[in-house]
């Protein structure tokens, strides 16, 4: 899409990218003209994005004083934007780490739930998530894959009858898609399979495996 929207999204994502690279560093502050220049933009594309860039804790604007960027834990860290840059910047093994940690926390209970819990809706959209994963690995398609994955892992938190764990799905679909899992069927197919059968540890065991497996953000802690 071309036109003042896709500019606004582009603005967005450079100055995203340069906050957790550390071009724009802490403290450093961000003046509308400059930016207008920089990008070509009217103030009011540039005022929006950096009101994007407000609502995930990365930037801080007040009232004749101005715009600054903010420290990292400042930032909205499940925010999926976040996470995408922060998975491709600098620190990318130690975000991967992090956000297998977090999946690592969250699936292995979430399949354990969704085993007692058994909601017929969450389990009918994992059902129907495989068999699209299971047609794309037929076809050898990996971007339809990721997609499916997704909505394979994002209905299994859901199934957990946990609103407030099922929350926890943008993060982990974030995670797949800013880097995504090996086109891998039976591990997913053993979870299903448990959870379908009422069985909540190996549902949760079932569930570890595949992220011990298949999930790419292991790396050696520093």
């Amino acid at each position: 899409m071309s036109g003042p929207r896709s500019l606004h999204a582009r603005i967005v994502d450079e100055l995203g990218r340069l906050i957790v690279e550390g071009v724009l560093g802490d403290g450093q502050p961000l003046v509308p003209e400059e930016l207008g220049r920089r990008f070509s933009a009217s103030r009011t594309v540039v005022r929006e994005a950096l009101r994007v860039l407000e609502s995930k804790g990365m930037v801080t604007a007040r009232p004749r004083v101005g715009t600054w960027t903010l420290p990292p834990d400042a930032w909205d860290a499940i925010d999926p934007d976040v996470i995408a840059w922060r998975v491709n910047g600098p620190d990318r093994p130690r975000h991967l780490r992090e956000l297998l940690e977090l999946r690592l926390a969250i699936e292995p209970q979430a399949a354990r739930m969704a085993a007692r819990h058994r909601r017929p809706d969450e389990l009918s959209a994992m059902a129907a998530a495989y068999e699209l994963m299971a047609d794309a690995v037929e076809r050898s398609d990996a971007e339809a894959f990721g997609e499916a994955d997704s909505r394979f892992h994002a209905a299994l938190i859901r199934a957990s009858g946990n609103a407030l764990i099922a929350q926890l799905q943008v993060p982990v679909v974030a995670a797949l898609r800013a880097h995504g899992e090996p086109m891998e069927l039976v591990a997913h197919s053993r979870v299903l399979t448990l959870v379908l059968a009422k069985n909540a540890d190996g549902a949760e065991s079932a569930s570890r495996r595949l992220l011990e497996t298949v999930a790419p953000y292991r790396s050696p802690a520093p």
